[in-house]
């Protein structure tokens, strides 16, 4: 039988097998290159399957004033395990907190809106019994160890975080979808929008598919991530546009399951006060199989794209091919350290970080706003080792006068990617590493700058065919 697991497994190993096979050097990438080549993407949502079961029967009256909570979850406990679809069509379900179940579609169609309650009371604290810790511990949707689960349909889910204010630190504010432990998960075609924490969360989840998602979360509150990926394996993210006030798309391990097999494919994102993709800040379980392809990113307040091992994380094998970087303020961070958390009395293992490889990244409008170049850096007794950064483009904002100090280690600091501030290299700045290589990398400068494009301290490093045509400053289109 072809399950829909199996495959999902073929396609994640096809696309590894084409990265892979692509990995020889290609063309030259200059300021006009298409750093990605887009596939086709879905429009539109297909028909829920059957049964249906309409929460109007349960008692619905889907006029966005009166709590819809108890027929809604009618239609979900009815519904659980038959295969077939709780159906929101025509009207705005006000809701509080609901749980999904296993073997169920639950589907908002076009002309249907699920309404996030407006009070505190409606999202109470509710985590799995065998977890990893986590910040994130209430949500509008929620589901536990729910197979074959789908959420579908051109709706929306609404949060009402943008009209609702709600006080409190991260754990008291809910998001919009929380998933556990869950396997053969669809999440796709809605519109998720004012969320008042991380807006979905999915946690040692195996076989998991986000596509075709628009994701609004605008600066109301901080912590609104685009989507956390935890402890899971197996996943695709594909064909997403999000917008978010903190990290868009945030892969993080907070215990051994760790991440394995991730594939994030043809997304925009535009990210108001963090980064956009970012593999951290928890980084605790191993990390492999990771491969970032042909995403375009039109804002990022800090860096484009973080990889990153803080916690304890053994980091390997990844792939990241046709980046396109605009209005950012670092295009790369690549960090390697142990946080005050790891620690030897806690009896965790040193960090590794190895094997990842760059291509086709280009950078225009990198902004001065949060400060510093790209950085690749281990610390003392931890080191990065096997970085390829091939074919790749990046125009820097430049402009200081002098050279800065070498800047202190900060081992045990946020990593945030301008962490050293203004680097001694302008465009890229590598510490504690062995085996960087920089192929076919061209450089260019907005304004005049005394540092070099590439400074290396304690690094093996080797530059094959780079170029810096800082003396022909860019003239860059508007983000």
């Amino acid at each position: 039988m072809f399950t829909k697991r199996r495959s999902l497994s073929l396609l994640l190993l096809g696309f590894a097998a084409t990265a892979t096979a692509r990995a020889e050097s290609g063309p030259e990438v200059g300021p006009d290159h298409p750093a990605a080549v887009m596939t086709p993407v879905t429009t539109h949502a297909g028909p829920p399957p059957k049964p249906l079961f309409d929460p109007r029967t349960y008692g619905a009256k889907a006029d966005g004033a009166t709590y819809d909570t108890a027929a809604l979850q009618k239609a979900i406990d009815s519904c659980a395990g038959t295969g077939g679809s709780v159906y929101l069509a025509g009207g705005r379900f006000l809701s509080a907190a609901l749980t999904l179940k296993a073997g169920m579609t639950f589907y908002i169609a076009k002309d249907a809106v699920l309404l996030g309650g407006i009070e505190a009371a409606d999202y109470p604290d509710h985590m799995p019994a065998k977890t990893a810790a986590s910040a994130n511990r209430r949500s509008l949707l929620f589901a536990d160890r729910a197979d074959h689960l789908v959420l579908d349909g051109d709706g929306v889910i609404d949060g009402q975080g943008k009209f609702v204010k709600m006080n409190g630190r991260e754990p008291f504010r809910p998001s919009l979808i929380r998933i556990f432990s869950s396997k053969d998960v669809t999440v796709r075609n809605l519109t998720l929008k004012n969320p008042r924490m991380w807006t979905q969360v999915y946690s040692e989840c195996e076989h998991l598919f986000i596509g075709h998602l628009t994701v609004l979360a605008p600066p109301v509150y901080q912590n609104l991530d685009g989507m956390d990926i935890c402890d899971s394996r197996d996943v695709v993210i594909r064909d997403c546009n999000i917008d978010s006030e903190d990290d868009s798309i945030c892969l993080k391990t907070h215990g051994a399951p760790g991440l394995q097999n991730i594939l994030v494919e043809n997304n925009t994102i535009r990210c108001r006060r963090a980064n956009a993709i970012k593999l951290g800040t928890a980084t605790t379980g191993p990390i492999f199989g990771l491969r970032i392809l042909n995403n375009t990113v039109l804002s990022a307040q800090y860096a484009g794209l973080c990889i990153e091992s803080v916690d304890g994380s053994s980091v390997s094998d990844v792939l990241v091919r046709g980046l396109d970087l605009k209005n950012t303020g670092q295009p790369i961070f690549i960090r390697l350290a142990p946080r005050h958390i790891n620690t030897p009395a806690r009896g965790l293992p040193a960090a590794t970080l190895s094997g990842v490889t760059i291509e086709r990244v280009r950078a225009l409008g990198t902004h001065t706003r949060t400060r510093g170049a790209s950085t690749i850096s281990g610390v003392p007794g931890m080191r990065v080792k096997d970085v390829v950064i091939r074919n790749c483009y990046f125009e820097m904002p430049g402009g200081l006068p002098t050279v800065p100090k070498t800047p202190g280690e900060k081992e045990t600091d946020y990593p945030q990617s301008n962490l050293f501030g203004d680097p001694p290299g302008w465009a890229f700045y590598v510490r504690h590493a062995d085996g960087v290589a920089f192929e076919n990398v061209t450089v260019r400068l907005r304004k005049p700058d005394a540092r070099p494009w590439l400074a290396i301290e304690d690094a093996d490093v080797k530059t094959t065919s780079c170029r810096d045509l800082s003396s022909h400053p860019a003239t860059l289109p508007r983000p």
